[in-house]
């Protein structure tokens, strides 16, 4: 069973480009049979917390299948695996194309405004 409360790890420096969002979405890694959920977003990509360990190494590529509200079908990313931990991963979005990229800002323009920034 999936744990959604965020744990935060001590950094000294926050690398992140673009701000992010605790949203917290079911979604699917292609290929993985895990339980997984978006815990937060960017609009350069995703923490994931997944039920169980997973075997990835850091710079892997994965198919992501996220099944927004009002889509009516999933969209699919192509993310690379930038950090690891024992909760799940944070992943970066790999050259995401346009229609990708415009309901990706859509989603985190609506959210954004109801969540809070982190």
């Amino acid at each position: 069973m999936l744990n959604l409360q965020r744990n935060f790890s001590s950094v000294s420096t926050d690398f992140r480009v673009n701000p992010r969002i605790e949203f917290h979405y079911p979604v699917v890694i292609i290929g993985v049979d895990a339980n997984a959920h978006i815990i937060d977003f960017s609009l350069g990509g995703f923490y994931i917390q997944t039920d169980s360990p997973l075997r990835m190494v850091k710079n892997q590529k994965v198919k992501l299948i996220i099944k927004l509200p009002e889509e009516r079908a999933g969209v699919t990313v192509k993310v690379e695996v930038v950090h690891l931990d024992e909760n799940g991963f944070g992943c970066r979005l790999c050259d995401p194309q346009p229609d990708v990229n415009r309901v990706l800002s859509n989603y985190f323009n609506m959210f954004s405004g109801m969540l809070p920034i982190e």
